[in-house]
């Protein structure tokens, strides 16, 4: 029966380390998201502002004045989404390695017991079996050898 719990533990500790995996691909699936959502949202702001920027100038092609200011406001705006996805992938790229160094953690303690339920199982299936004894004394038997070679050292001593 102890046997059993000794199992039960193995696969317990084999699907937290698979549960902890899985929320790791999930946390990087999410960042991973949250990035190209940023990204592809600011290639449309400045699509939008360009095709606005054009218009101005289309419009009041003579007004260079007003066209320079409207030029200067789109590449400031544009500078600014740039420095604002740059911080929030640097962000998302400094949490996925902390969260990495705490998955790898989990994993190293989840695998630790996953183990040593795993060497409990076998030390318990090694014991309760009645083939281990038949096979320990098979083996003994064809080493004659070696045991008489050990009471003729001893005996010499």
């Amino acid at each position: 029966m102890a046997s059993n719990d000794y199992v039960q533990k193995y696969y317990d500790s084999l699907l937290s380390s698979y549960d902890l995996l899985i929320d790791a691909v999930a946390k990087a699936n999410e960042r991973g998201i949250k990035v190209t959502k940023q990204f592809a949202s600011d290639v449309a702001k400045g699509q939008r502002e360009a095709i606005e920027l054009g218009r101005r100038f289309a419009a009041e092609p003579t007004d260079l004045g007003h066209f320079y200011t409207a030029m200067l406001e789109a590449t400031t705006a544009a500078q600014g989404r740039a420095l604002a996805f740059t911080q929030a992938a640097y962000s998302e790229a400094m949490g996925a390695g902390s969260e990495a160094r705490e998955t790898v953690e989990k994993l190293v303690a989840a695998n630790k017991e996953t183990s040593q339920a795993a060497v409990e199982v076998a030390r318990k299936w090694a014991t309760a079996n009645p083939m281990t004894d038949a096979v320990k004394k098979g083996y003994e038997a064809m080493q004659p050898n070696a045991a008489k070679a050990t009471k003729k050292e001893k005996a010499a001593v």
